[in-house]
């Protein structure tokens, strides 16, 4: 779950980068220097520690965008993200731009954990399932889940359907136990 300050700085991103049509390449630039980050954790030490002035730091970004590249839409959002020291949360802003966009394009996420791979007839069902709760496009993460018997459980946002063998099995047993 995305908290709120990353949820705004991905809001405001997607906004400009909307208004620019510029939101896939946005996106990308985003991934892109993600794994730049995640490669070089000396990179994040250095973008962030209070003692380095935010002039060196600027440079630093400067020169990394011609390497990368980056538009100048993200050079300036990254250099935002610095002097605010919101750099930090940049996975989470990374999400929460994903997010925006889906929202803007009518399209909801879903994670679906079942016991083995799920086949393409089930995936359908459940495309078509998800599309019609939310009343927008579904794009359904797989997960296997070796612990679960049988069944699946479906997470869309923070709300959990689940269908699991052991839940009902569980259920049943409750009910049994009770009178």
């Amino acid at each position: 779950m995305v908290s709120l300050v990353p949820l705004k700085f991905a809001q405001a991103l997607a906004d400009v980068a909307v208004e620019l049509k510029q939101e896939d390449q946005v996106q990308e630039e985003l991934s892109s220097f993600s794994a730049l980050l995640g490669s070089h954790k000396e990179l994040m030490g250095t973008l962030t520690h209070p003692a380095i002035p935010f002039t060196a730091k600027r440079k630093i970004i400067q020169e990394l965008a011609k390497e990368i590249p980056l538009t100048q839409t993200l050079v300036n959002f990254i250099l935002v993200l610095i002097e605010r020291a919101v750099l930090p949360q940049f996975q989470e802003v990374l999400e929460a731009y994903a997010n925006v966009l889906d929202d803007l394009h009518g399209i909801v996420r879903a994670e679906v954990f079942a016991c083995e791979k799920v086949d393409k007839a089930l995936d359908q069902r459940l495309q078509k399932a998800v599309s019609t709760l939310t009343g927008k496009k579904a794009k359904i993460n797989y997960h296997v889940d070796e612990s679960l018997i049988g069944g699946l459980k479906l997470q869309i946002g923070s709300t959990i359907y689940d269908g699991s063998i052991g839940t009902q099995l569980g259920e049943f047993r409750r009910r049994l136990a009770s009178k």
